[in-house]
């Protein structure tokens, strides 16, 4: 099964991480995003610009009583995406499990 440009994309720890978040979670602040994942900002923001290359993510400016925030949220694309690396990793993992029990 080869995999989508978009899946490999989300294939990187970090990325696969924050991605994973945004399913769970919906949407969420780049500060939050940061806490949650112990990034840096640069290496935070780092990710979610190639998340984003990819239309994985969206990111939108919002003001809140607190000053303005980026909010991001998952695309369609980025969830099929998801969807697609997941059932790959299921399928190694059984793949590479019914092997090492016919040994």
């Amino acid at each position: 099964m080869k995999l989508s440009k978009e899946a490999r994309t989300i294939f990187n720890p970090k990325r696969f991480e924050i991605v994973t978040l945004l399913i769970v979670l919906e949407k969420m602040t780049m500060k939050q995003l940061k806490e949650a994942t112990g990034l840096t900002w640069g290496d935070l923001n780092s990710n979610i610009k190639q998340l984003e290359k990819y239309k994985i993510v969206k990111t939108k400016k919002i003001i809140t009583k607190k000053g303005p925030r980026t909010l991001v949220t998952l695309t369609s694309t980025g969830l099929k995406a998801y969807k697609e690396l997941t059932k790959y990793l299921e399928e190694t993992i059984r793949k590479t499990s019914a092997s090492h029990t016919e040994r």
